[in-house]
């Protein structure tokens, strides 16, 4: 029963998460074209069921042949990489614009930039998650040391002069690749952000910016979503370096055991990494459910900022 939980409890609760936030909010969603939809649909839902797929997978891989200890440093690294690509495929549907349709020669009443469409929030969420995890990766790396390969992937601690204990860490050899591919998510949304805001405004200027809203807030909830669970891996694989344990014998004062500094702190990553995870879900579902469910209702109006 505990690995069903371990496998689908954070897609379950992503959903259910994102299905009451998305009913709460459902009247700030507008409407994209048919043809938009259809492909943000489809890659958000790719991404969902692939994540879903390597969840039920890596709990519990049975069918992988056993490998060594380099297999065990690239299985390593699927926990953070798989989110980030993911997330890169759901950009890849969601994030071209639209055709705009109307008047190439409509005035324009104000000037346009890539945040003219932005929603705040989202654009808040996605600079914070990836300032989050701009910190905890070079706090990591500057904590890990290399292995015997000169990975920079271990975390040890000094027990005495002539002994150690070590563990893996989510150290430069994990974070410096996956860095590129936070880097790349941004860029990718950015870009995104200014072909929507960059193409004259259709006639009716309302469903236009309406429809142009709904884009950014996809393109922003995609790329947060992505990063919210790889700050979930990185919060993950930090709670299990701070369970590292070691002991010697001390003489007259016997048995004495050691740990990580910030061993105290281990259920609290824990925690803050599962809520991450349901989080970085919850979005992916929020845009699901408002790109299918409230595609059928009338856009909105969207200020023109």
């Amino acid at each position: 029963m505990i690995f069903y939980i371990v496998q689908f409890g954070p897609a379950v609760a992503g959903l259910i998460v994102g299905l009451v936030v998305w009913a709460i909010r459902r009247k700030a969603w507008a409407t994209l074209p048919t043809r938009r939809r259809l492909w943000t649909a489809g890659g958000v839902g790719i991404a969902l069921a692939l994540w879903v797929a390597y969840s039920w997978w890596s709990v519990f891989p049975f069918w992988l042949p056993s490998f060594g200890e380099d297999g065990f440093v690239v299985f390593g690294f699927l926990p953070h990489v798989v989110p980030l690509v993911l997330c890169l495929v759901a950009l890849a549907f969601a994030g071209v614009p639209s055709r705009v349709a109307g008047a190439k020669g409509a005035a324009q009443l104000s000037a346009r930039n890539l945040f003219t469409f932005a929603p705040r929030p989202w654009m808040f969420l996605l600079a914070g998650v990836s300032a989050a995890i701009v910190v905890l990766t070079v706090v990591a790396g500057l904590a890990s040391g290399p292995d015997e390969d000169g990975r920079y992937l271990m975390y040890t601690v000094q027990m005495s002069t002539n002994s150690s204990a070590g563990t893996s860490i989510y150290g430069w050899f994990y974070s410096v690749p996956c860095l590129v591919l936070v880097a790349l998510v941004v860029a990718v949304s950015l870009l995104s952000l200014w072909a929507i805001g960059r193409p004259p405004l259709a006639a009716d200027r309302e469903r236009d910016s309406a429809r142009r809203g709904e884009q950014a807030r996809v393109v922003l909830g995609v790329a947060s979503g992505g990063l919210l669970l790889h700050l979930g891996s990185i919060l993950n694989s930090l709670y299990g370096t701070s369970m590292l344990r070691g002991g010697l014998d001390a003489g007259l004062a016997g048995w004495v055991e050691l740990g990580t500094g910030f061993a105290a702190i281990g259920p609290a990553l824990l925690v803050a990494g599962y809520i991450a995870i349901v989080a970085g879900l919850a979005a992916w579902w929020m845009v699901l459910l408002a790109v299918v469910i409230a595609g059928r209702r009338p856009a909105g109006r969207v200020p023109v900022r």
